[in-house]
């Protein structure tokens, strides 16, 4: 595996596509257009053919071709070792034919996921269309003092997944509704770039099945618009809740695909599968 500089990163761009569906992958795009940090390796410096996108936030995407045998075992050798990676990495492949490379030598530390593609569409809903009501919380757009509040609050990947405060304001966006406890549901920008963005929602169950998410969306997938990106939903195909919020809000289903999950917490990778009912 060879680092590439990122001057050549548009040298690998005719590699990227996936051999067995129109799924885009936000995070690649993200790394490629450095908007969030992350490196990609090559199997050869002048004539790549095979490669992988690594983001800081522990999104991974396999591509090219399958058969250099000296780059597969240098790979195999680069997931396998927990010191490569953060606490977890989501391995994502640009063709099945990779998993049947990579699923059996790293059987004792992944496991099998199968995650749903969505894409918005022109029947997309617009804020001006809803019907849902927020009630006593006030949509609030993401500023720096609610990025750092919700690192330290709800999610501290997001240090991964940004340089900073500013460089998250510069380039994505969000919006949350709030109380005097905290956060109830925020949408953020969980990966941007190639014209994408991925939006990342999380809700207090407390407040769940009241609108807020919805809402929230409405108004993420609207400033999209206006900034000329595309949003892009992928989830566990298994979560019900977010499945049917990428319908209901008229997204366009690309179809489902399989990926490799390592966490380093075994109990994390437990109670995840039950939550989504995978059998083990």
């Amino acid at each position: 595996m060879i680092e590439l500089l990122t001057s050549d990163y548009s040298r690998i761009r005719h590699l990227l596509k996936h051999k067995d569906g129109e799924f885009k992958f936000v995070f690649v795009g993200g790394v490629i257009d450095l908007n969030q940090p992350g490196k990609i390796f090559v199997n050869n410096i002048d004539h790549p053919t095979a490669g992988i996108v690594t983001s800081r936030g522990g999104k991974y995407y396999l591509f090219g071709e399958e058969d250099d045998q000296l780059f597969n075992r240098s790979l195999l050798d680069f997931l396998a070792d927990p010191a490569n990676h953060a606490n977890y990495y989501d391995l994502y492949l640009s063709s099945r034919h990779w998993l049947t490379v990579v699923k059996g030598p790293l059987k004792d530390n992944t496991v099998e996921l199968s995650r749903t593609h969505y894409i918005m569409s022109d029947n997309a809903a617009d804020s001006g269309a809803s019907q849902e009501q927020a009630g006593e919380f006030v949509l609030t757009r993401m500023d720096e003092q609610l990025f750092e509040r919700y690192i330290q609050e709800m999610d501290d990947s997001y240090r991964l997944l940004w340089d900073s405060a500013e460089t998250y304001l510069e380039k994505a966006y969000g919006f949350s509704y709030s109380n005097e406890a905290g956060f109830v549901s925020v949408c953020n920008t969980f990966y941007l770039g190639g014209g994408y963005i991925e939006p990342d929602i999380i809700t207090h169950q407390d407040y769940r099945n009241q609108g807020l998410a919805f809402r929230l969306c409405q108004e993420f997938i609207e400033l999209g618009r206006m900034r000329n990106l595309t949003t892009y939903w992928d989830c566990d195909s298994g979560n019900h809740a977010s499945n049917h919020l990428a319908v209901k809000l008229g997204l366009a289903k690309v179809g489902e695909i399989p990926i490799l999950w390592w966490h380093e917490n075994k109990e994390v990778v437990a109670k995840y599968l039950a939550s989504y009912n995978y059998t083990t």
